[in-house]
């Protein structure tokens, strides 16, 4: 299919540019900052309080995704299509309903776990749990509120919500620790309440609906049977598993080294967030076109690769000027996983073509193969080689999910090219 019928910009023109851009320097932004709370966090705490935050982190993130049954993406698609947008503000309430109901089995849930998680993983951290339980509801609200975000193309609003909760924390941490040494309780009590406060800010702001509550709510869970629950199939067989990196090397070897392998994937962050940035802010145009633009396509490669090519250059430089020799064990997983996250934030970019599409079948057969990935590599490979085994799995399921979104993408062409050639 020829893209000038697309009718698609050049992504350095007109609004879609500027929201890139927004959506970008955001991105970039969360990314400095986040290094600036990492390199905070590493100082005050130490290596093994890092690693004990890192780890209460992953499990928390791990256990929410099982939980969302993929409502929020289907309310998403539901929100970038023309056709509901009479009823923006009710399918907003519908979903943040959805949200207090995952808040509430995700509290009760690690509540339960915290009994258990001591002799599992022996790290005395079931106590922790149990005291922050109740505000574990920023969880599922953030990935709500990420979903709605897109969905609606709130793009700049979603510019400052990457950055807020992070700029909060990094300014109340300074103050708290003028007064009182920083701890892994009050590292987690400053970051859970910062983000509670964005979060409620961001509900006010959006002044959802809750009218129309059984029919609002039966027209997102059609949608989550048909699209939703096949990436949450993959959510959790792929997405989720990507959090067994973290604890495996908790299990396998101790919270120290779980520090250093969040802390490389932190940096490297910033390489994925290019294709990242364009493909959300044109998803909803994407549920409204046939195609890629090939423009912005080869624009986004050619970024992605320059930026990975100063990455490279001055990266070594950057950690040793940024953290303590406590860290230097971080800056070989750092070479590694930087191509890991140029291939996952391309394989993101026609991500979200495909699910702009409905495509919740081919997103959740490709994240049942990096489940595969996954599984394997974090317990081999990491049992094998410790935590450079956990990075390179971390590389292997990036290439192979950027690999399978770009086979869905052509076959997904090919049966468009193939109808029109039988309605000639």
């Amino acid at each position: 299919m020829n893209i000038r019928n697309i009718g698609f910009k050049n992504i350095t023109k007109g609004k879609k540019s500027k929201q890139v851009a927004a959506l970008y320097t955001s991105m970039t932004l969360g990314i400095i900052i986040g290094i600036g709370v990492s390199i905070l966090n590493t100082r005050l705490l130490g290596p093994q309080q890092y690693g004990d935050l890192k780890f209460l982190q992953s499990l928390f993130i791990f256990v929410v995704t099982f939980l969302t049954l993929g409502v929020f993406v289907s309310g998403s698609r539901l929100l970038a299509q023309r056709k509901h947008r009479n009823i923006k503000h009710e399918l907003i309430g519908t979903l943040l309903l959805f949200a207090t109901i995952v808040s509430f089995a995700l509290i009760i849930a690690l509540f339960v776990f915290s009994f258990f998680e001591e002799r599992i993983f022996n790290n005395e951290l079931g106590g922790i749990i149990r005291i922050f339980s109740p505000l574990l509801f920023v969880f599922p609200f953030q990935l709500c509120l990420q979903n709605i975000m897109q969905g609606d193309n709130r793009i700049y609003v979603l510019s400052v919500f990457q950055i807020a909760p992070r700029t909060l924390y990094l300014g109340g941490a300074i103050a708290f620790n003028y007064f009182v040494p920083l701890s892994l309780t009050s590292a987690l009590a400053i970051q859970l309440v910062m983000f509670s406060v964005v979060i409620i800010a961001m509900i006010v702001l959006f002044k959802p609906k809750f009218e129309n509550l059984r029919k609002n709510i039966s027209i997102v869970w059609q949608e989550n049977k048909t699209y939703g629950f096949q990436v949450y199939i993959g959510f959790l067989t792929g997405v989720a598993t990507n959090q067994l990196g973290g604890l495996s090397i908790g299990y396998f070897i101790d919270n120290t080294n779980v520090g250093f392998f969040s802390l490389a994937l932190t940096i490297t962050m910033p390489l994925a967030m290019i294709p990242n940035a364009v493909g959300t802010t044109f998803f909803k145009d994407f549920a409204n076109r046939n195609s890629i633009p090939e423009k912005s396509t080869k624009v986004t490669v050619i970024f992605s690769i320059f930026a990975l090519l100063v990455f490279l250059l001055v990266v070594k430089r950057v950690v040793l000027l940024l953290y303590t020799k406590e860290y230097i064990e971080v800056i070989p997983m750092v070479y590694i996983l930087s191509f890991g996250c140029v291939f996952h934030g391309l394989g993101d970019y026609i991500n979200r073509f495909l699910g702009a599409h409905g495509k919740g079948k081919e997103i959740r057969n490709n994240n049942f193969a990096i489940c595969i990935v996954n599984i394997l590599g974090y317990t081999i490979l990491t049992y094998a080689l410790g935590v450079i085994g956990a990075t390179i799995t971390k590389l292997i399921a990036s290439l192979t999910y950027l690999c399978m979104m770009y086979y869905y993408y052509k076959r997904y062409q090919q049966k468009l090219l193939n109808c029109v050639t039988k309605n000639r």
